[in-house]
């Protein structure tokens, strides 16, 4: 399978850098003030934007900038809220089998497979008909993403369980995390801040222990990657 969102994704780095040598938090600041400038100026707001960042960069490319934040939206809805690359899907492979919870259009579990690996999904709310999941609102899967909660996770100990980009405003990760008693996990994500929560990843923290980290490709402002836990406690599938 083809990776069109790596590929389109590439096409929009040439506008990230002129931010390469601000440090991760004056990044993190910007873009955040960008888009309370467009929520509250929406009449106004390349205007507004413009003055803003005019002690940074040059106008044009703000721009530019900010219209490959705007296609950055719209390539999560329509593919997944992380970008995989051939390291990330090599990972996967290499801990198949594996089961993902929130799988949303099943991408990244599209390309595993595709890869060779064994993987089954599921979503509370596949999005097979428009609206019907948040993330995703426009119907289209690119796997076969059953519907399921999260405890689902529990009846497959045998397989990795593989979580990306779980929804910061719910505790979706946190529950799929207690539900499973296998042995490894791989999560796509950061420390709780855009993707699960601080308390699953104190948890996960708890329960596990890192042992491998993967880079992707990131959009500004984020600080997700690939990472691979191992269970260091004594709870296990045989609990």
């Amino acid at each position: 399978m083809e990776n069109t969102l790596y590929q389109l994704y590439m096409k929009e780095t040439e506008t990230f850098g002129w931010f390469a040598n601000l440090d991760a938090e004056s990044l993190r600041r910007l873009v955040l003030s960008t888009w309370y400038i467009m929520l509250w100026n929406p009449l106004d707001v390349e205007k507004s934007l413009l003055k803003f960042y005019g002690h940074v960069i040059d106008g044009p490319n703000v721009m530019r900038f900010l219209q490959a934040l705007r296609r950055r939206h719209a390539y999560c809805d329509t593919y997944a809220w992380a970008i995989p690359h051939q390291e990330a899907i090599d990972t996967l492979l290499k801990h198949s089998p594996l089961i993902e919870i929130g799988a949303g259009r099943g991408y990244w579990a599209a390309l595993a497979s595709s890869a060779g690996a064994d993987i089954v999904a599921f979503d509370p709310n596949p999005p097979y008909k428009s609206g019907v999941n948040k993330w995703h609102r426009q119907p289209g899967t690119f796997f076969d993403v059953a519907r399921a909660d999260c405890e689902i996770a529990r009846m497959h100990p045998d397989r990795t369980l593989f979580l990306c980009w779980p929804p910061y405003d719910s505790d979706v990760a946190l529950r799929t995390l207690r539900s499973y008693k296998g042995e490894t996990v791989i999560y796509v994500g950061d420390d709780g801040h855009d993707a699960g929560t601080p308390q699953f990843c104190t948890e996960m923290a708890t329960h596990f222990t890192l042992i491998q980290v993967v880079d992707i490709p990131r959009w500004p402002g984020m600080n997700d990657r690939l990472e691979v836990w191992q269970r260091s406690d004594a709870a296990s599938h045989t609990t």
